[in-house]
Order: structure tokens, then sequence, then C-alpha cells
């Protein structure tokens, strides 16, 4: 073979190979591009359910398995090609090739039929491709029938599933004879501009409408009828009268009934009272059916309205009254009144007879009385005390079991709005709707004394040689003046306030000529002295004295300890200077230390 055909037959055959490799290059392209349209479309109509993804999983197979199939046999050829080139030369290889190709284009038909064999893998990638972008541009949606109608257009399954669970809350108030189970049909639907999709609460709303259609309430005219129909046969029309609850009997006219209670009624109907009634509630029911032999004469039944029965009365004892007045007026004896039940404030009057009969009172008297009593209502004010509270506290500077009153308690006054019931121009019952308190009450305090009777200091010295500045001596071991002579109260002396027990000096020389004990005219335990210069000095509320009568005494010597006996409210000294009848200011003579 010459240079010039052998590289003419380089050139064939490199050709060839190069048709070959492009063409499976392109067999294996169109392969791959056809499983990732696959891909993508299943991911796209995964919501759209199983049959559809069947569908297009069939619709993919067939172009993919015939480009493979191109593709492999494309490569054969190749392989095939290169091996005949190097046995037989380019020329016999290429006609070996074609004469193949004929025979194989003869075998499956027809030039057109081969050709479409070839086209139709292509053709149907196209349309694969057209469809998944059509897919992923198109939003789907989930159409609920119900009844045979389209009721809307909905996102998903879900929707519908909350949707049914509300509607099967709601159909019990519908005549549905049971329970009533919800169901619908579903269809995957594209949408267009025009579709709205609604949620579970709009769906359970168009859903029930459906239902109400067909299973709505009765009107309640038409339940009455019927229910009336039932009932009538053979009863009368009539109304059930109660009295607290109790049948008393039915009648089909109830009106001269109320007529005859108006009329017990009227002569209170004075404007005085906001409301008036009977002490039992008497109901007239609504409409009933009844048997004709339960029906009751008026006469009867006004008959036990206005008469009798035996049931406890009550009065309520009012100012001026004692036990003879009140058992005259109920026609009673002494001895059958004093062995009422009484009551006073809700406790228990255990011997009325030989108690403190007081304003208020309720005595319970047993009697016939009528079956109705009138009660009346009206508003009152009244003004009534607030007692004062009393506040004890132990003092360990008074003697033991020693009560002092250190603050005066008072009661204090409120004014009360009170709507009051009379039964037969008695109360029987107050309630208070407001009050206002116009005198706060002050409580009272009283100090009880805990010391013990060893609590004075035996020790302290007889005499002391200092004290207060003045001409006399200042009469106590320490001390301050709480009350001032006069002090607006016609105060004989000074109170020099000190604590239980302490000290009392004399404040001048003189003769013990007084020493009183007990209350002694309000001034307790009291040592009075005739001093030297002619005045006396008098030491009262002592808790002890020290100085006997006659005893001849020095300034500054012991007499006695801070007490509070006698007319006293706390411990101190009362200290008073007298001359010739009358009472001179201790301050003039005496200054505090």
């Amino acid at each position: 073979m010459t240079e010039r055909h052998s590289g003419l037959a380089a050139f064939i055959e490199n050709t060839g190979c190069n048709v070959c490799r492009t063409a499976g290059l392109t067999a294996r392209g169109m392969e791959a591009s056809a499983k990732l349209a696959a891909a993508c479309v299943k991911r796209s109509v995964a919501p759209l359910g199983k049959d559809a993804s069947k569908f297009l999983r069939t619709a993919v197979r067939k172009p993919v398995q015939a480009i493979g199939n191109r593709r492999e046999k494309t490569t054969e050829k190749v392989s095939r090609f290169k091996r005949r080139s190097k046995i037989f030369g380019i020329r016999r290889a290429a006609a070996m090739q074609w004469k193949e190709s004929a025979l194989e284009m003869k075998r499956r038909g027809n030039t057109f039929a081969a050709a479409a064999n070839v086209a139709f893998p292509v053709v149907s990638v196209a349309a694969l491709i057209m469809t998944v972008n059509s897919v992923m541009s198109t939003d789907y949606g989930v159409s609920v029938q119900y009844d045979g109608e389209n009721i809307g257009v909905v996102s998903g399954e879900d929707v519908l599933s909350e949707a049914q669970r509300v509607v099967a809350d709601r159909v019990k108030y519908y005549d549905t004879d049971g329970d009533y189970y919800v169901t619908a049909a579903l269809a995957i639907t594209p949408l267009t501009s025009g579709d709205d999709v609604i949620d579970q609460e709009v769906l359970a709303e168009k859903m029930e409408g459906r239902i109400s259609m067909k299973y709505d309430e009765k009107p309640a005219e038409a339940m009455l009828e019927a229910e009336e129909e039932e009932d009538i046969e053979g009863k009368i029309k009539a109304f059930a009268i109660r009295v607290d609850g109790e049948l008393i009997g039915a009648v089909e006219d109830y009106s001269r009934i109320e007529e005859v209670l108006n009329e017990i009624k009227d002569p209170y109907d004075t404007g005085e009272y906001v409301e008036i009634g009977f002490n039992k509630d008497i109901q007239y029911d609504l409409e009933e059916y009844v048997d004709p032999e339960m029906l009751t004469a008026d006469r009867l039944i006004i008959k036990t309205l206005t008469g009798v029965e035996a049931a406890p009365e009550y009065y309520e004892v009012q100012p001026g009254d004692n036990l003879w007045n009140i058992a005259e007026s109920k026609g009673m004896t002494l001895q059958e009144i004093s062995g009422c039940y009484a009551t006073y404030n809700g406790k228990i009057v255990e011997d009325i007879e030989h108690s403190v009969l007081r304003v208020g009172t309720l005595i319970q008297l047993e009697s016939e009385i009528p079956f109705l009593q009138v009660e009346c209502k009206k508003e009152r004010t009244v003004t009534s005390e607030i007692e004062f509270e009393t506040i004890t506290v132990e003092d360990p500077t008074l003697p033991e079991g020693q009560v002092v009153v250190e603050k005066e308690g008072r009661n204090g006054e409120k004014r009360s709005r009170l709507l009051v019931t009379y039964r037969e121009g008695t109360p029987v019952r107050k309630k208070t709707l407001d009050y206002v308190i116009t005198v706060e009450p002050v409580s009272e305090i009283i100090r009880i004394g805990t010391a013990s009777s060893n609590s004075i200091n035996y020790d302290v010295p007889g005499f002391i040689t200092d004290g207060g500045s003045g001409d006399y001596f200042w009469p106590v071991d320490g001390g301050y003046i709480s009350a001032h002579q006069g002090d607006g109260r016609g105060h004989k002396g000074i109170d020099i306030a000190a604590p239980y027990g302490t000290p009392i000096y004399a404040a001048a020389s003189g003769t013990v000529i007084d020493v009183g004990s007990g209350w002694n005219g309000g001034y307790g335990n009291c040592i009075i002295i005739q001093n030297d210069d002619g005045n006396i000095t008098l030491y009262a509320h002592q808790a002890e004295t020290v100085a006997k009568l006659d005893d001849r005494v020095e300034a500054g010597q012991l007499i006695g300890y801070v007490g509070s006996t006698g007319d006293s409210s706390g411990n101190h000294l009362h200290f008073e200077i007298r001359k010739d009848g009358k009472y001179y200011d201790p301050e003039l003579y005496v200054k505090e230390e």
C-alpha cells in the first residue's frame, strides 16, 4: 500500500472512530439528561400521589432504555470497525459495516421505520423535558367534593382532616339520629389565577352548610306543634300552682287566685314599703297539659292559700315591753310565755323569766298562723353604738394583780341603712345595705401589775444628802413632774412619776402626824408630816410606808416607796404642801433634779 493510500486509510479510520465516539457521547449525554429530568419530575409530583409518579416513571423509562441501547450498539460498532480495519483494511471493513447496517435496516423494516426507531427516543426526551418544566412551574391543590358538589380547594389533606374534626364536633346539634361521620372525595387539581385556596375554618363552615341543608334543626314552632300533638290527646291545657316548690293543684285559669292574693296585699300598699309579697314563694308554672282529673277547683286552692297552719310565730321585744304585757297581748299566761324559746343576737336566752328582757329579743310563740303571711320590706336608717375594744397590758412596775385604767374606752357610733322585712307588722329580718361610722370608738387600755411583793428594794439608804436646789428637799430619788398643781382639774399638788418601789424622802424636817392606808379617800397609802416651819407636807399613793405615826423625821430621811394605791392611774408620788387650810404650789419650794 502506497504512502498516500496509507494516509487516506488512517484518515478514514480516524474519522469513523470519531463519528462513532461522538454518537456514543451524544447518547450518554441524552441518557444522563433524561435521568436527571426524571428525578426532578419525581420530586415535583411526589405530593400528587403514587399514580402520577408511576406514570412518569413509565414515560421516562422507555426513552432512557432506548438511548442506553443505542449507545451500547454504537460503541460495539466502533470497536468492530477498528478490529476489521486492522485485519481486512479500511475499504473492506467499511463495506462490511455498511452491509451489516443494510441487513439490520431490512430486518427492522424500511428506512423510515429505522429512522423512526432513532427519532422516537429523541422526541420522547424532548416531550419529557417539556412536561417537567410545565409541572415545576404549575401550583397544585386538593379539590374537596362533598355530596356531589365541589366546595373548595385546600392546600393539603391535613386541612381537610382538621375541618372534618371540627364538623364532627358540631353535627351533634343537628337531628342526624346519631353520630354523623363527615366524609369527602378528594382530587388533585392545578390551580389557576381564579382559584382561591381556603383554610380549615372556611372548609368546615362550607361542609356544615351542606350538612345543615339535609339535616337542619327543626323549627321551634314545628317541634312545639309535634310535641303538642303527642301530649294533648285526652289532656287539658292548665297551669300548675306550686308553693315553695310543692304542687298544690292545677287550674285552667289562675286569674281569680291572683285577684284574691292581691286583695290580701292591697291594705299594705300605702307607699311606705318598697316591696310587698308573701312569706312563701308562689309559682305559676309554664303551660302544661294534664289529665282532667288533676284539675283543682279555684275555690279549693284559694281556701288553702288563705287558710291557717300550725307554725311558730315570733315576737320581737320592743322598748317598754315586759313578759306580762307580751303574754297579755298574745292571749298567753306568764308561765306559757316563760317557757317559750327566745334568742338575742343569735344567742339562746336560757331563762327568759329571770333574765334582762332586752329590746330586740325574739320570742318564739306557738300558735296557729295564716298559711300565707304578708311580708313587707322597707328601708330604715338607724344609729347604733360600736363597742370599744379593751386592750390589756402587763405592767411590771405595778404590784401583782393591781389594775390601772390608763386610758378610758369610749364607744363609737355608726349610722346604718337597713332593709327590714316585716311580717304582720313585726320585723323578722334585717339586712344591712351599707353603713357609715360617724364616731370612731376609743380603745380602753388597762394595765395589770405583774411585780411581785418583794420587788421593792429595802436596802436603799435611810437618808440622802443632796436633792433639789429649792428650800425643800426633792422628795423622790429621781422621777419627773408628770402633773402640775391645778392642771385644769383642781389638782392640789404635783405628781412626780417614778418606777414602782422608788424611795421617797422627807422634803423637810418635822413630825409624822398621820399615816393612812387602803383607799384613804383616794390618797391610798399616805404620810402627812407637820414640818418645823409650820407647813404640812403630804406624800400619797405609796406602795409601802416606812415612817410611823409620831416619828420624828429629818429632811432627806426615807419615809416610803413610790406606788399607785388609792385613786391612781400609774406609779407616782402625789406631793402637797398645805398651811392654814390653803394649798401651796410645791414647785415654789422644790426644784426638779
